[in-house]
C-alpha cells in the first residue's frame, strides 16, 4: 500500500486534482473504496472549495490498495494540524506548483512543510491560465527541490484539475491521474533513475 500526500499552496488545485483524479480513476474501472473530500461535497459547477480538514480517498489500482491525501492551503491552526497529519502519514507527495501565481511564495510553503520523504512527483497546475510560465517555473521549481530540499524531482507534468471538454485540455486532465499513479508505481523494478 502507497499512501499519497497533495500539499501545495492555498487555491493551486489540490481539491480540484484530487476530484480529478478519482473521477477519471472510476471512469477506467478501478475500484474507489471509500471517498472523504473535505472540501465539501462535489458540484456540477465545480465552485471553488475550501479544505478544511482532509480530502481522503483509499483506491485500488492494479490490484493494489492505496490512499490519497489531500490537505488544505490555508495556514490557521487548523488546516495545519491537518497537514502535519498528512506530512506524518504519508510517504510519498504529490506537490502542486499554481503557474498563475507568485512562484516564490510557493517555495517557501514547501520549504517550511518540511516535506519528510525523497519520493516526490511535481505537477504545474493552471496550465490553461498561464502556460507562458510553465517553462520557468518548472525550471525554478525543480532546482529549488533539488538543492534547497534535497530532492529529486524524476517527474513532473503540466496539469489542469478542473475537467475541460476542449480536446487540447483533456490532456492536461489526464495528467492529474498520471502524476498520481506514478508516485504508486515509485516501488516497482525499472522506475526512475533517482531512488
Amino acid at each position: 500500500m502507497v499512501s499519497i500526500g497533495i500539499l501545495g499552496e492555498i487555491d493551486c488545485g489540490k481539491t480540484s486534482c484530487f476530484r480529478t483524479f478519482s473521477d477519471i480513476l472510476e471512469e477506467k474501472g478501478d475500484r474507489v473504496l471509500k471517498k472523504l473530500p473535505g472540501g465539501g461535497p462535489a458540484d456540477d459547477g465545480r465552485e471553488k472549495i475550501t479544505t478544511i480538514t482532509v480530502d481522503f480517498l483509499r483506491f485500488t489500482y492494479q490490484g493494489f490498495i492505496h490512499v490519497l491525501y489531500g490537505t488544505g492551503g490555508h495556514k490557521n491552526p487548523s488546516t495545519t494540524y491537518y497537514r502535519d497529519y498528512v506530512l506524518r502519514n504519508a510517504s510519498r507527495f504529490l506537490c502542486i506548483v499554481d503557474l498563475s501565481a507568485d512562484l516564490e511564495g510557493q517555495l517557501v510553503f514547501f520549504n517550511i512543510a518540511n516535506i519528510p520523504t525523497k519520493n516526490v512527483v511535481l505537477i504545474f497546475n493552471k496550465f490553461d491560465l498561464a502556460p507562458e510560465n510553465f517553462k520557468s517555473y518548472k525550471e525554478k521549481s525543480i532546482d529549488f527541490f533539488k538543492n534547497d530540499i534535497g530532492v529529486m524531482i524524476p517527474e513532473f507534468y503540466p496539469t489542469i484539475g478542473i475537467p475541460k471538454d476542449e480536446d487540447e485540455f483533456k490532456k492536461y486532465n489526464q495528467n492529474c491521474f498520471n502524476a498520481i499513479i506514478s508516485l504508486c508505481a515509485q516501488d516497482k523494478p525499472g522506475y526512475g533513475s533517482f531512488f
